[in-house]
């Protein structure tokens, strides 16, 4: 125990002699101190928390003290959150995998103990380190599981910081449309709150966005909010920064030469390095526009060393490919040539780690598909055991037949009863064995339906993933719809795993309510308030009339978002499903005050897919389909009930 505390003062001498940290004098008078062991853990935990940026070493080591005492006094809050420092621990340290499994071990704590604030940040924890580690699809799954935590007990400080952490992913992967989409979210949650050193990093963020895009009068607009706004110089220097970038873009050379020249001395190129890049990019090409190719490549070369200070690839890339430009220019094309291929080199090293990134992606689908495999050999040995039970079951009877055809015609009755009590005993163990055999046939087809819903959950993220890389408008809307469905068929399966009294049948009122919600939250738009109303009797139906009905659903609700309240702001859907005992049918009614479709338009539609789609599944299910025009669309299905569930 001496020997600890020599390391933890050495370790507080480290940082103490800095004026920000001398109030941590406090934590090593608790941790010496007689105090409980869930307060000294709680002191470890802070002190461990400090030293993420000075020694991380230290950190894990006082984080493993603080779970030992977390432990010895049941302290469950206090060992999550040592084990999640643990985790962040090997994250900043570059181990991945380490990183990962600790953040995971944490998160069960909190799950099983039901620690909300807790479980919500490990989570980011973990989306960030699957970020650092390029893993991006991985990276938002746990962003919004936070999000959909920290909504259901109303965070919304914290709410604010999962939409930062969701845009800041999109961004990565160039969704610029949904990154500023998200900033957006969390910008109205720091103005409600007002936050205004996150406000100001929201409009940085948006800026950027619009600046990655070419749109350069947005990110000209924001830029000077962010100047109007600062009171931190960094943050003045990165609107002004921001602002000159935007004027180069606009061809307003000048104006933009004018800012930089201002800027230039007042950055430091310790702290601000996005500026001090921008800066020598900036007066580059300002220099290069005004036929000055050697201040041009001056400015360029500069910026190449710079970059290479802090290992920043991508703008090195950026400066080599702008550099041969400069040479080219001036006709010097061996140099021009020789950056040239420096460029070249670096950008497919960028694009070999994108496509390995994807790679790992994809490996999570590879690792299902043998789930999948291995389910399947499961299902196999189950078919053979109820094979081997029916065959005992008829050699059971046989021996019964025998017996008794041996106690009523011969003489060995004593040595018979011997055999049928042997045979019984057998058999008695046969039919424990076969009652156990259907018991793991439940839980496998229950497990089959979790896989099946997992895979398709897979389905529908490679389509989103998919449609970040399609411009075409069409076939951008199709991969959405073909998403949305698959969606609604993998939420069938999430049912039937969920439902313990029934592996074939569900639900109705639950899913349409789920549905409905998945496909609000996918249309939902800022500009449009629509809301949905539901009415639904609570039966059972079998799964082949449920998938169907869901594709139904989702066609027709879908539609009601896209085309009937154009130009409106709001807007109200019902969806109803009810049993019409006097016609021994159910109706399916799905209507909207919106804009009403035109008779002949519905023809017309009657070509599309979705509609086609929609016609033969009634005609399968052996329905009819009305449509009618009334302040809105009103369309009908009726059902007949072959089988009362």
């Amino acid at each position: 125990m001496k020997f600890f505390y020599i390391i933890l003062y050495t370790i507080f001498f480290t940082f103490s002699t800095k004026a920000q940290f001398e109030e941590k004098d406090s934590l090593v008078q608790i941790i010496s101190s007689n105090a409980h062991d869930s307060i000294k853990s709680d002191a470890y935990n802070e002190f461990a928390f400090y030293m993420f940026d000075y020694n991380v070493d230290s950190s894990i080591l006082l984080a493993n003290k603080a779970k030992l005492l977390a432990i010895k006094s049941a302290n469950l809050r206090q060992e999550a959150r040592a084990i999640k420092n643990i985790g962040i621990s090997f994250d900043i340290k570059g181990n991945t995998d380490s990183a990962i499994y600790y953040l995971n071990q944490a998160l069960i704590i909190a799950k099983k103990n039901k620690l909300h604030p807790s479980q919500a940040n490990i989570l980011t924890d973990i989306a960030n380190a699957w970020y650092a580690a390029g893993s991006y699809e991985l990276a938002l799954r746990n962003h919004f599981e936070a999000l959909r935590l920290r909504e259901s007990y109303g965070a919304r400080k914290e709410i604010a910081q999962s939409y930062n952490n969701i845009a800041l992913v999109y961004r990565s992967r160039k969704d610029y449309n949904n990154a500023i989409q998200y900033n957006q979210l969390s910008l109205a949650i720091k103005k409600e709150l007002n936050n205004k050193q996150g406000i100001i990093n929201s409009y940085i963020n948006i800026g950027s966005c619009y600046q990655y895009m070419g749109k350069y009068d947005s990110a000209l607009y924001f830029a000077n909010l962010v100047i109007k706004t600062a009171f931190v110089p960094q943050d003045i220097h990165e609107g002004k920064a921001n602002y000159a970038t935007a004027l180069i873009g606009l061809q307003r050379f000048a104006e933009a030469e004018k800012i930089w020249t201002a800027l230039l001395p007042e950055l430091d190129p310790e702290e601000e390095q996005a500026a001090i890049i921008a800066v020598h990019m900036g007066f580059g090409n300002i220099a290069l526009q005004q036929n000055k190719t050697d201040a041009a490549i001056d400015w360029y070369i500069k910026g190449i060393h710079y970059a290479q200070r802090f290992n920043d690839r991508e703008n090195k890339a950026a400066f080599y490919k702008s550099t041969a430009y400069a040479f080219n220019q001036k006709k010097d094309y061996a140099n021009a040539y020789y950056y040239s291929n420096l460029h070249e080199t670096l950008k497919d090293s960028l694009l070999n780690e994108e496509n390995s990134r994807q790679i790992n992606e994809m490996k999570a689908v590879y690792e299902k598909e043998k789930q999948q495999l291995q389910i399947g050999e499961l299902i196999e040995k189950v078919s053979s055991t109820q094979e081997n039970a029916a065959r005992n079951l008829r050699q059971r009877n046989i021996f019964l037949l025998i017996t008794i055809s041996l106690i009523a015609v011969t003489l060995f009755g004593f040595y018979t009863f011997r055999v049928i009590k042997s045979k019984n005993t057998l058999l008695g163990k046969q039919k424990i064995e076969i009652e156990k055999s259907l018991k793991e046939k439940d839980i496998l087809m229950r497990e089959i339906h979790h896989r099946v819903k997992n895979n398709l959950q897979i389905v529908t993220s490679l389509l989103n993933l998919q449609s970040h890389y399609i411009s075409d408008k069409n076939a951008y809307s199709a991969i959405q719809s073909g998403k949305n469905r698959v969606q609604s068929m993998a939420l069938i399966h999430q049912f039937l795993y969920r439902d313990v009294s029934s592996l074939t049948a569900l639900r109705i009122k639950d899913y349409i309510k789920e549905l409905l919600s998945y496909i609000e939250d996918t249309n939902e738009k800022e500009s449009k308030k629509i809301l949905i109303e539901q009415h639904v009797d609570d039966v059972e139906l079998d799964i082949d009339t449920v998938v169907p009905l869901g594709l139904i659903i989702n066609e027709l609700v879908t539609n009601s978002f896209k085309y009937a309240f154009v130009n409106v702001e709001e807007g109200l859907i019902r969806v109803s499903f009810t049993k019409q005992s006097h016609t021994n049918s159910y109706l399916l009614r799905i209507s909207d005050n919106g804009l009403g479709m035109d008779v002949a338009l519905i023809k017309e539609k009657s070509i599309s897919f979705g509609y086609r789609m929609i016609k033969a599944f009634v005609e399968k299910m052996e329905g009819s389909l009305e449509f009618d025009v009334q302040s809105g669309t009103i369309v009908s299905l009726f059902l007949p009930i072959i089988k009362p569930v």
